[in-house]
């Protein structure tokens, strides 16, 4: 496979991830959110609130952790947007992946999202289509790469 098809792979699973779990963490919070909304527009200020809508957003981040994790388990080394273009994990040193290597970069992914306030999810495609060899920061920080199915 290319380097512009796989790139564009690359960028396509990510964007199919980024809406599962955009899905996941809009299923879990939108309630909260509304009833903040409903009782702050009554003039009800409840702190009750405000600590479900806290739990439910740390709920979502944990969430994601376990889709990540368990997708990547269940599919072989692969997120279910990186199952559909054809893709999977592999290490760079050419061992095989250990479920602790999955974990931690999965888990490095989700904390990355936590304290870029979100960012992470726009500059990560960026970094994909603009790295010489289609690795991102997450595949650099865990000792992994991205290759295509074909290629194996």
């Amino acid at each position: 496979m290319d380097k512009v098809n796989f790139k564009f792979n690359r960028f396509l699973a990510s964007l199919i991830d980024g809406l599962i779990m955009f899905i996941i963490f809009m299923g879990i919070n939108i309630t909260p959110t509304i009833v903040l909304i409903k009782d702050a527009m009554e003039g009800h200020y409840l702190i009750n609130d405000a600590i479900w809508l806290a739990f439910s957003i740390f709920a979502t981040f944990c969430v994601w952790i376990i889709y990540l994790f368990v997708s990547v388990l269940v599919l072989k080394n692969a997120t279910i947007g990186m199952r559909i273009t054809r893709l999977v994990f592999v290490r760079t040193n050419g061992n095989n992946l250990t479920v602790r290597c999955l974990l931690f970069r999965q888990t490095s992914v989700v904390l990355c999202i936590i304290f870029s306030l979100g960012f992470s999810l726009i500059f990560d495609p960026i970094s994909l289509i603009c790295s010489e060899n289609g690795k991102n920061f997450y595949d650099i920080f865990s000792s992994t790469k991205v290759v295509s199915t074909y290629d194996l």
